[in-house]
């Protein structure tokens, strides 16, 4: 035979081997079957979809795969099959050697021998298990979407609105169809325009705007004010290619601020009136009760001088509070602190030096850690650290001289500045309730004060966004803590 004569057969052996090879890279299953529905050819993606091996299933039913409450579709598609027809795309379920179930998409098109006869089908099957995980995650996200409270709208670079939530529609009145594919611009009032070029730079450099305060106008006109964070959204090679955009209403939360703000200042007032005019009859009673006391004591009996003592006494004890009160409405006042930068070691050694008698006289020793810069105002880091250090102090143990620590260190964001002394202690039922005003846990012949100090230091925290706590234990000492924006 000559070599032209094998030459056919030669490039047929070669297509079958190379239809071979592709069946078995497939990464969908590839099945043949005959017209009753028994396997007779199975690919290296059928057993890793189904979990049988070829040997396993060929031969056997095609209804192995098919969960019983699917198994009327068989027929039908045999029925379809021997009719010479195409099954396209058909999404079921099937199942696998281990009885899980799983979505499946099926195309099945009938095999022909060489006279056009149907003689079986061939079946691709494709896992739909991915696809239906990123439907169902999507569907969630759309969900999620429509119900939040916030209108959340996404726009290209060019600013154009490509969705729009429910939310964007109840806040801003307009429809989706009546939103998307306009410019965001159609939200935004004339003398804000210069804002949207600003955001968009940014987001083309991929940078994220945050709680970005601003005015922006409904479709009735009235202007809303709100809060937006915009984030830029990118393609699959990382490149940006348009923003998502949280629009957070925030009318009522600036009415009730400006509100409390109003309240404030009145009951700021209020107190800074009230103290000062209680300080005049102060001075008065307590001059009267000296000199009652000075010109006259030999002349009254005992009980008597011994209730104008109580008389002047609490006379210093009012003009104290007062003093107290005085200090605090300063510390609440409600301009906006200066943010410059304070050395914390400075403002300490002016503290301690305005202490050194009181220092002095008790035996205190005060010791401390190099101290960093803060943001805030000098007198008000002061008086932390007077209030402080004078309460460690005072509440010393009656068997040992005081010592006090202070030292800071970082927490998260934060500054953590740490007041530390070896006093009497709180009881931790306690912890809360020394941080309100003229809250004492002693009698004033215990330890003299006004129980305002500490109220003092939570108001200046609470102004630069800081806060104040105590971790203590009865008999063994008390460790204040503060933090502040770095």
């Amino acid at each position: 035979m000559s070599a032209e004569g094998v030459k056919p057969d030669t490039q047929a052996i070669e297509a079958a081997a190379l239809l071979s090879a592709i069946v078995d890279s497939s990464d969908d299953a590839i099945i043949s079957k005959d017209l009753s529905g028994i396997i007779t050819s199975w690919n290296k993606s059928a057993e890793r979809l189904f979990g049988y091996t070829a040997e396993e299933v060929i031969g056997r039913s095609v209804k192995v795969l098919i969960p019983r409450d699917r198994l009327n579709e068989e027929p039908e598609i045999l029925l379809r099959l021997q009719h010479g027809e195409r099954v396209d795309h058909f999404e079921t379920i099937r199942q696998r050697k281990d009885g899980t179930l799983f979505a499946i998409s099926l195309t099945i098109s009938p095999v022909k021998d060489a006279t056009g006869k149907i003689v079986g089908a061939s079946k691709i099957a494709h896992d739909l298990t991915d696809r239906r995980k990123s439907e169902h995650a999507d569907q969630l996200l759309g969900a999620i979407v429509d119900s939040s409270d916030d209108a959340i709208i996404s726009k290209d670079l060019s600013g154009i609105i490509t969705s729009w939530n429910k939310s964007a529609e109840r806040l801003f009145g307009y429809t989706a169809e009546e939103a998307v594919g306009k410019h965001v611009t159609l939200l935004i009032p004339p003398d804000r325009l210069q804002e949207e070029p600003e955001i968009l730079r940014k987001l083309q450099n991929g940078e994220r705007v945050d709680h970005f305060e601003t005015i922006r106008q409904r479709k009735d006109g009235a202007l809303l004010e709100i809060s937006l964070t915009i984030s830029p959204v990118r393609d699959a090679s990382g490149k940006v290619v348009g923003a998502s955009k949280i629009a957070r209403d925030i009318t009522e939360r600036r009415r009730a601020e400006e509100y409390i703000r109003r309240l404030n200042q009145d009951l700021e007032q209020f107190a800074f009136s009230a103290s000062h005019d209680l300080q005049e009859p102060l001075r008065s009673i307590k001059i009267y009760g000296e000199l009652l006391s000075t010109r006259y004591s030999e002349k009254l009996d005992q009980q008597a001088n011994e209730f104008l003592g109580y008389m002047c006494d609490g006379a210093s004890r009012m003009e104290t509070l007062v003093r107290g009160l005085l200090s605090y409405v300063h510390a609440i006042k409600s301009d906006i602190p200066a943010d410059e930068a304070v050395d914390a070691n400075e403002a300490l050694q002016n503290v301690l030096e305005g202490l050194a008698g009181v220092i002095s006289e008790s035996g205190a020793t005060i010791t401390f850690d190099p101290l960093p810069d803060v943001h805030m105002d000098h007198l008000h880091l002061q008086q932390l650290f007077q209030n402080l250090i004078a309460n460690g102090v005072k509440y010393r143990s009656p068997d040992q001289p005081p010592m006090i620590h202070i030292s800071a260190g970082t927490q998260g964001a934060s500054l953590l500045f740490s007041v530390k002394d070896n006093g009497i202690g709180i009881d931790p039922e306690y912890k809360e309730r020394i941080f309100g005003v003229f809250k004492r846990l002693h009698t004033n012949d215990e330890y003299p004060g006004t129980g305002i100090g500490l109220a003092i230091c939570q108001r200046i925290l609470d102004r630069y966004h800081g806060r104040i706590w105590v971790e203590s234990e009865l008999g063994k000492g008390a460790t204040f803590k503060f933090t502040l924006p770095r």
